[in-house]
């Protein structure tokens, strides 16, 4: 015989919680009736809806469309595309919060102009330019770094008190100091708390102002970044404002001078040419926009936007409405998943039930290696990456969208005499014009597919792009949006 309730009360924490009292009148145990009768009421009506939303959702098309590739390959920047070409309003309201992104990543180049002419021309500090912590014209920050005193006027005195002269690098440190204080604000307006790993620099140091370096970055490679739940859009842009934030815009614009005239130095390009640091092939390049984006009351562009570099550690999920001419709006989840090696092993959960797959490969980088390994050529990594892709079993049937990338850049680097068999022996002695090579790269990228993929009927398309490139890329979505809605009711048999 199974135990009554009054035998289960002790052993059941549930009855111990929910049990009448002991002394309930008629009255009390009415009314707990009714209201108990009212809650299962209100449940079953929530299950129902629960229910019918999960049968619209089931009939309901979704195409979900996966963005693969390694880091840096425009994949952030392909999806800000597909934001402007059918989310605009939504892209229009983040435009302020890029603003923190684009002046990040110009004082990022800086430091690294700064960076490399330091360390290929140091020149010895002069005592003439030292500055203690405990001088009254440097604050203190929560970081302990003495920095330029809150307003920044206070700072024209060094600023203008003595000639430039060109070559002078420590000058040109002396006079930039205030951009490290930039780089902080915007650094903890952006960054996800776990990216603050500097050392000994703006970001984490605990030294004073002197003895603060531009070269102490070279210690702390890890790129800061933001993680894909951190609302680090709302977070840089306050209602009224934000104190900090306009600091860091007045310090930008006090130091414009500096920058433009170090940026101009042909000293500092003969020295980026020696090291091979080519600047201006690297996303987040602002440096020859400088006199625009240096305004206090500067509007990033949605040219400025596409070229940002913002380093986002999860998976992005955009939803979007996609409707053509006389047809049916459909829904679209398109997945930005990170590039980097660390972050691969989180693609997997998305592998099931997309529609389409585009990878990007970036052709541009044939003579770079990977910043996690520097042991390994980009392009060959980019090339392993998609064998491993042709080969998955669960994706076996998925369609796949092949974007050479950075073509712009290719046809750049071909045209200054970078020869490709340099880097890939298997080029041979075939010409270095920029259409025998996309044709060997498109070769060799369906060889592998061909060679890998389980299905020989598997949809495959390629596409020589360049993501920044609004017009083109506008087309191409256009192209491969057709294509997957075609494939989408060819599988559900209704063409």
């Amino acid at each position: 015989m199974p135990p009554s309730r009054s035998e289960q009360s002790n052993d059941d924490p549930l009855w111990l919680a929910i049990k009448p009292p002991p002394d309930e009148t008629p009255e009390q145990a009415a009314l707990r009736k009714r209201r108990e009768a009212d809650a299962k009421l209100v449940s079953e009506q929530i299950d129902e809806i629960i229910r019918q939303e999960a049968a619209i959702l089931k009939k309901k098309k979704i195409v979900r469309l996966l963005l693969l590739g390694q880091s840096e390959s425009g994949k952030s920047t392909t999806l800000k595309q597909f934001q402007i070409l059918h989310s605009p309003n939504a892209f229009q309201n983040e435009r302020l919060s890029w603003r923190l992104v684009i002046q990040l990543n110009l004082v990022k180049s800086i430091r690294r102009i700064l960076e490399a002419v330091i360390h290929a021309s140091p020149i010895p500090e002069s005592p003439s330019v030292v500055i203690a912590a405990s001088d009254d014209r440097w604050d203190t920050s929560a970081s302990g770094i003495a920095y330029p005193s809150t307003s920044v006027d206070s700072f024209d005195t060094i600023m203008t008190s003595s000639t430039v002269d060109p070559n002078d690098f420590t000058d040109y440190k002396m006079r930039l100091m205030p951009l490290l204080r930039a780089e902080e604000i915007l650094t903890q307006k952006l960054a996800s708390p776990d990216s603050l790993h500097y050392n000994g620099d703006a970001l984490g140091g605990r030294e004073g102002y002197n003895h603060l370096s531009w070269t102490s970055h070279l210690t702390s490679p890890k790129e800061m970044f933001v993680r894909s739940g951190d609302m680090w859009k709302m977070k840089s842009t306050p209602p009224g404002g934000d104190l900090l934030i306009q600091e860091a815009t007045d310090l930008i614009f006090q130091t414009r001078e500096d920058m433009m005239r170090l940026w101009r130095n042909p000293v500092v390009h003969d020295i980026l040419r020696r090291e091979k640091i080519n600047l201006s092939e690297s996303s987040g390049f602002f440096l020859d926009d400088m006199e625009r984006i240096t305004q206090k009351e500067y509007v990033p562009t949605n040219c400025d936007i596409l070229n940002a570099r913002l380093k986002t550690v999860g998976v992005v999920e955009h939803s979007f409405q996609l409707q053509g001419p006389g047809e049916k709006a459909v829904d679209w989840r398109i997945y930005d998943v990170g590039g980097s090696r660390s972050q691969r092993a989180t693609w997997a959960p998305f592998f099931d039930n997309v529609q389409a797959i585009i990878f990007l490969a970036p052709v541009s980088v044939f003579d770079q290696v990977l910043a996690e390994d520097p042991g390994v050529n980009r392009l060959e990594d980019s090339l392993l990456l998609w064998r491993e892709l042709c080969k998955n079993v669960i994706l076996s049937k998925v369609p796949l969208v092949l974007f050479l990338n950075k073509c712009d850049l290719l046809r750049r680097k071909l045209a200054a005499g970078v020869l490709l068999s340099r880097y890939m022996i298997s080029y041979g002695d075939r010409s270095n014009d920029y259409e025998s090579i996309l044709k060997y790269f498109k070769n060799k990228f369906d060889a592998i597919r061909k060679t890998y993929s389980k299905d020989p009927e598997r949809e495959f398309y390629v596409y020589a792009t360049s993501v920044t490139d609004t017009h083109q890329t506008a087309a191409i979505i256009t192209s491969v949006r057709d294509m997957i809605l075609r494939d989408n009711l060819r599988t559900s048999n209704l063409i």
